[in-house]
C-alpha cells in the first residue's frame, strides 16, 4: 500500500507539472495563422470590390450611377501640406456638384446621360465648380495655378488622385503622368485625374505634392466624414418615415367627430 500511493503521488505530480508546462505552450503559430487569414480575407474584399466597380463602369451607359441617382462622396484639396477650404459653389448644370457654402461633399445626381455611369467622373465635378484639374496643373477657383514641377515644400510637385473606398481605408493613389520621375518609370495607375470615378460613401483627396509625400496624402478632413455621414443617415431616415405619416392622416377624422357630441350634451346639463 506504500509503494502504491507514492506511485499515486508520482504520477498525479506528474499530470500537474505537465498541464503547467502545456499551459506555458501559447499555440502562437496557431495565431499568426489566423491572422494572416484574417488580413488575406480584408485585402481580398476591397481588391474584389475595385475590381468589380472597374469592370461595371467599362460596361458603358445604364450602370450606376443612373440618372435620378443620388450619391455622395467626401473630397478635399491637398496642397503642398494643408487642406484648402471646401469649394464653394451652387452651379449644378449636369447635376455633379458641391454646396455654397462648401461642405467638402460632392452631390452625385445625374441629370444627363453625359453625367451618369462610367461618365460620372472627378472630371465632371471639376468642370461643375471651375476647378483646373489634370495630370500637369492644379488649380482651385480663386486659388494659385500650381504646374507640374513647381516648387512645393522646397521639392517638385506633382499632381495626385488619392482614393478611399470606405472611412480609414488604404488608399488607392493615381496620376496620369506616364513621365520617369527621378529617372525611374511611374509606378502609379496611369488614370488621369479628371477620369477617376466618383463613388458613393466614398473619399477622395485631390492633391499637389512632392513626390516622396504621395504615399502619405491623407484622407478628408473629420468634418467632412461628419457631413458625409450625416447625409447618408438622413437619405435612409426620409425613406423610412414617409410610409409612416399617412396612417397618421386616417385617423383625425375619427378625433373629430366624439367632440362634436359631446358639446351639446354638456351645454344642456348646465343650463337644467
Amino acid at each position: 500500500m506504500g509503494k502504491a500511493s507514492s506511485n499515486k503521488k508520482v504520477a498525479r505530480a506528474a499530470g500537474i507539472g505537465g498541464g503547467r508546462s502545456h499551459r506555458r505552450n501559447t499555440p502562437w503559430g496557431y495565431f499568426a495563422i489566423i491572422a494572416v487569414i484574417v488580413v488575406l480575407g480584408l485585402v481580398g474584399t476591397v481588391t474584389s470590390r475595385d475590381h468589380r466597380l472597374a469592370e461595371i463602369r467599362k460596361a458603358g451607359t445604364g450602370i450606376p450611377p443612373t440618372v435620378g441617382t443620388k450619391w455622395y462622396e467626401g473630397y478635399a484639396v491637398y496642397e503642398c501640406g494643408k487642406f484648402l477650404p471646401p469649394i464653394s459653389s451652387a452651379n449644378s448644370p449636369e447635376g455633379i456638384h458641391t454646396t455654397k457654402p462648401g461642405d467638402g461633399i460632392i452631390y452625385i445626381a445625374p441629370t444627363v446621360k453625359d453625367s451618369a455611369g462610367k461618365n460620372a467622373t472627378l472630371g465632371k465635378f471639376a468642370s461643375a465648380v471651375g476647378m483646373k484639374l489634370n495630370a500637369a496643373e492644379l488649380q482651385v477657383p480663386g486659388g494659385k495655378l500650381y504646374l507640374d514641377g513647381d516648387s512645393c515644400e522646397g521639392k517638385p510637385g506633382h499632381v495626385y488622385v488619392m482614393h478611399f473606398a470606405y472611412p480609414g481605408a488604404p488608399g488607392q493613389l493615381y496620376n496620369g503622368d506616364t513621365k520617369p520621375k527621378n529617372g525611374k518609370p511611374a509606378q502609379l495607375p496611369k488614370l488621369n485625374p479628371t477620369d477617376v470615378p466618383l463613388g458613393d460613401q466614398e473619399f477622395v483627396t485631390i492633391a499637389f505634392v512632392p513626390a516622396d509625400d504621395a504615399s502619405k496624402i491623407p484622407q478628408p478632413p473629420a468634418s467632412v466624414a461628419k457631413a458625409l455621414a450625416l447625409l447618408g443617415q438622413s437619405s435612409s431616415t426620409t425613406t423610412t418615415t414617409v410610409p409612416a405619416t399617412k396612417p397618421a392622416t386616417t385617423t383625425v377624422p375619427a378625433t373629430t367627430s366624439p367632440t362634436t357630441t359631446v358639446a351639446p350634451k354638456s351645454s344642456t346639463t348646465v343650463k337644467g
